[in-house]
């Protein structure tokens, strides 16, 4: 594809990612759901364009989320984590299987907490959200958020072969 198509594509998929994320302002549950489905997006355009063009939609996505979102949480998440991962795991896959998924975890987990941190300390997110259940709601939230990065790790394994076969088929549309 051409600079111009890649351009096209990339601001429609940041523009589609923004607007589901501002469904969190609406639907706070959807809080961690949206920035998965949005660094699902960010994979899909690493598959139609290449991996350059998909960063740069990746920080544009990340910034606009940043300035335009009420719920900063959620910005942090795609930031941190959601927003990059996918791309990041291919090169993750090339370490031994051994230590693979332990190396995975820890940069999880490392970026919860930075989201937890950065949200309080930066972004003036409550931290009355982090003490529901008194001293023990950060490990209780940090295991829930471990079980719910093996099941997305899950999902992402088994299910990026149809992403790859989705961006080939959009690829030969925008030809």
């Amino acid at each position: 594809m051409n600079k111009s198509k890649n351009t096209a594509f990339c601001g429609m998929v940041s523009a589609l990612s923004v607007v589901l994320m501002l469904v969190t302002t609406v639907l706070p549950v959807m809080m961690y759901v949206l920035p998965i489905v949005t660094g699902i997006l960010i994979m899909l355009t690493a598959e139609v364009t290449n991996k350059k063009w998909a960063i740069g939609t990746f920080f544009s996505t990340a910034i606009i989320s940043l300035l335009m979102l009420t719920e900063k949480e959620t910005a942090l998440t795609y930031l941190f984590f959601f927003g990059w991962y996918p791309l990041a795991r291919e090169q993750l896959s090339k370490i031994p299987k051994a230590i693979q998924f332990i190396i995975k975890l820890v940069i999880f987990n490392f970026s919860a907490v930075a989201i937890g941190v950065v949200g309080v300390y930066v972004f003036g997110v409550s931290k009355e959200d982090y003490t529901e259940f008194g001293k023990y709601t950060i490990p209780i939230l940090l295991v829930m958020a471990n079980v719910v990065f093996v099941l997305y790790e899950m999902m992402l394994k088994k299910y990026s072969f149809m992403l790859k076969e989705l961006g080939k088929r959009i690829s030969k549309k925008l030809k």
